[in-house]
């Protein structure tokens, strides 16, 4: 039989991944972004450059759907010619490998999302009303919890 924080911890996920799909769908409404280029777009942002193959493979290590090489490609072209987000540019080191960069409307586009993320954690954060104390406790055991996965992952072991 189940323990009881096992089936508290899959109820909990579950809200909180209704309410994230929930978010995605609002993000896609405000901005037009899918989530794969909601997450090529932080992924650029975060490195402040990248090449496709860099990018591929993040979205391969995030589980993200559909991230072939191939794919992932596509996407980036997408954003490149279609919708002005990122740029393009000859990568000194292997010019087989682009190297990717945000365009000004594509950091003020990913910096809409990450606001619009900032409110969705804060109301999921404050739904929990949680103490000061009890929020040390969680930041911890959420830590130790991601480090553990995180190596989990690597071994291969999920």
């Amino acid at each position: 039989m189940p323990d009881k924080l096992g089936l508290m911890m899959a109820e909990f996920s579950g809200i909180v991944r209704r309410y994230r799909a929930w978010g995605m769908q609002k993000i896609e409404a405000i901005a037009g972004l899918s989530e794969r280029d909601v997450a090529i777009l932080e992924y650029v942002y975060s490195k402040k450059e990248a090449t496709f193959a860099q990018i591929a493979q993040e979205m391969n290590y995030a589980n993200m759907p559909n991230s072939s090489a191939s794919t992932i490609s596509q996407a980036i072209s997408a954003l490149y010619t279609k919708r002005g987000l990122v740029d393009k540019r000859l990568n000194p080191a292997d010019q087989r490998q682009p190297l990717v960069t945000l365009t000004a409307k594509g950091e003020q586009a990913i910096e809409e999302v990450i606001k619009f993320r900032k409110i969705y954690l804060s109301q999921v954060r404050e739904s929990m009303e949680l103490s000061p104390e009890e929020t040390a406790i969680l930041e911890n055991s959420l830590c130790r919890g991601i480090k553990n996965f995180e190596k989990l992952m690597q071994q291969n072991v999920l």
